[in-house]
């Protein structure tokens, strides 16, 4: 078993100095963009280095510097890391437990690519501990960079190591534009090792892809289950009144509460499993991307437990406890949006039957729900997906093949023919709704595109429409319409209906919904189209409707037409 480093200390004082410095330095997701090229910032986002640090070798500004030490893992001399953060300089980093000390050989070795020269000398600061003293005032004093100390007691200018991963990170949601700074464990990439057990993910893709297709409505009260380094929970707290997060990881917790006192937000973090801390409490809006990776006990007892991604569960039954307890903690009307995936047995057909494990999760729950299913791996493409996540990569072969082998092997003692993996999207029903019982669409990809916050309103409240022969309907202004047509055919062979925003779907329509979309202008009732297009088409009216009306209620769903 291995395990991170101790978490952040939770200084009030010096934590405000280092919000000052950073924004003092201008240190920003736009300074970022200035400093490196598209490549290098493409390159970054694929856990390549490299081409950042080219760029950046021989940049002493104080964001460059920044970037190199907690974004690129490089190693900083203490005096470049004083010029960096004004109030706080390098011994306050190591007093925030973000840094530590190391040697010239263990600098060495670390450098990725030595600088000529180093960074630029300057004497440490004989009052470096009475700025960082607890009595400082919570407004933090600037020092002159270029003020001269009297004889120094030490001469010796210090490598340090970050021990953290901290960096900017912007948002523009409905209520305004934000900036961030989120501090998260030192991924492989940096440190050249594999992730501890007690490892807690920064943004990746995931969170960029929850982040996104979360509701962004205002709401009284709001729940991060599975906070990890809380980034869901400063989102949340843009648009809601009280936010909660919790998590199983005591580690996840604490750089939690760091990160909303770097960022001045007020969140409410618990520790403990999925539901548990907030017992007996509702809320409006829930998000959680869980644990959910499905890890056989004889890979979990070699390698160890992942907390940021094994939730300890046998199979996928995270991700049914999940959903089964989620209604519990939700108001009425309120949603759930959660990240996930879930086992296909091999008997079953992964493209037209994957909703089945799902859909009995689902029995009996007082809530509309909508689940998409984006990507389908076959066994084998996910045990080496997961193993190369935690540092697969860095394994002795041996280890690596014998990690897979009795992984692989798991799966089809179980049964096991594919792995489904989306997103699953729950609007608690009232009493009234939930007499009637609770309705279900299941959608298969989505062209590669994530939905935003208003389609997934949109489709959960889709699922309660109108009645459809009554109600008039109204096509998007960016549908278009694709024909093809054997040469000399006066009908087409096949039309494609392309959606220019939301979803961005390209969907097969046959000529009689084409026809009914075509109409739908808001002034008639599908109904009234209906019968139009069978007069039309000298085609009865009730094989119109049998036609059009599920292909309709799809097209609704999926933001092509409005009521």
């Amino acid at each position: 078993m291995t395990t991170s480093a101790p978490v952040p200390a939770l200084d009030r004082d010096l934590i405000a100095r280092l919000r000052f410095d950073v924004i003092a330095a201008s240190w920003t997701t736009d300074t970022l963009e200035t400093l490196l090229s598209d490549g290098a910032l493409s390159a970054l986002m694929r856990d390549s280095r490299l081409p950042a640090l080219v760029e950046l070798a021989g940049v002493t500004d104080p964001a460059a510097t920044l970037t190199r030490f907690f974004v690129l893992g490089q190693p900083e001399r203490a005096s470049a890391l004083d010029a960096a953060l004004l109030t706080l300089g390098a011994c306050g980093l190591g007093s925030l437990g973000l840094a530590a000390t190391i040697d010239e050989a263990e600098a060495a070795s670390a450098l990725v690519m030595p600088r000529a020269g180093g960074a630029p000398k300057r004497e440490p600061k004989e009052e470096c501990e009475e700025a960082l003293s607890p009595q400082a005032s919570s407004l933090p004093t600037m020092r002159n960079p270029d003020e001269e100390s009297p004889e120094p007691e030490v001469e010796a200018d210090p490598w340090m190591r970050a021990l953290f991963d901290l960096r900017p990170h912007a948002a523009s949601l409905p209520g305004g534009d934000h900036e961030w700074w989120v501090v998260s464990d030192l991924g492989e990439v940096q440190t050249g090792k594999p992730l501890a057990d007690d490892h807690v993910l920064g943004i990746g893709g995931a969170t960029l892809t929850l982040l996104e297709m979360t509701v962004r409505e205002q709401v009284d009260s709001a729940l991060d289950v599975g906070c990890g380094c809380g980034i869901q929970a400063l989102y949340l707290a843009t648009h809601a009144g009280r936010v909660v997060a919790t998590d199983l990881s005591a580690r996840a917790c604490a750089i939690t509460q760091f990160n909303a006192a770097l960022n001045e937000t007020t969140i409410d973090v618990r520790e403990g499993s999925l539901f548990e801390p907030v017992e007996g409490e509702t809320f409006d809006l829930i998000v959680t991307s869980p644990p959910f990776v499905i890890t056989p006990d004889s890979v979990r007892g070699a390698a160890g437990l992942l907390e940021y991604r094994d939730g300890g569960m046998d199979r996928d039954n995270l991700i049914r406890a999940v959903l089964r307890g989620a209604p519990e903690c939700m108001n009425e009307g309120g949603t759930l949006q959660m990240l996930a995936n879930w086992e296909i047995p091999a008997d079953r057909n992964p493209d037209t039957q994957w909703s089945w494990r799902v859909d009995s999760w689902l029995d009996g729950l007082p809530v509309d729900a909508w689940v998409v299913q984006r990507d389908v791996l076959d066994p084998a493409r996910y045990v080496d997906m997961w193993i190369r996540d935690s540092g697969g990569q860095l394994m002795d072969r041996a280890d690596y093949e014998r990690a897979f082998t009795s992984w692989l092997a798991d799966f089809r003692r179980a049964g096991t023919g594919a792995i489904g993996m989306g997103f699953v999207a729950l609007r608690k029903l009232d009493e009234a709704e939930a007499a009637s019982g609770g309705k279900r669409a299941y959608d298969l990809s989505l062209d590669g595109h994530a939905p935003r916050g208003r389609d997934v309103a949109w489709a959960l409240a889709s699922l309660r429409a109108p009645e459809l022969w009554d109600t008039a309907l109204r096509r998007a202004s960016d549908v278009r319409e694709e024909r093809h047509y054997v040469p000399g055919s006066p009908d087409p062979e096949l039309i494609i209906m392309h959606q220019g925003g939301g979803l961005g779907r390209s969907v097969p329509v046959s000529s009689a919904v084409s026809a009914v979309v075509g109409a739908s202008d808001g002034e008639l009732t599908v109904g009234q189209i209906a019968a139009a297009v069978a007069m039309l088409t000298s085609v009865e009216a009730d094989d119109v409707r049998a036609e059009v009306e599920a292909p309709l209620r799809d097209l609704i769903r999926w933001g092509f037409l409005t009521y």
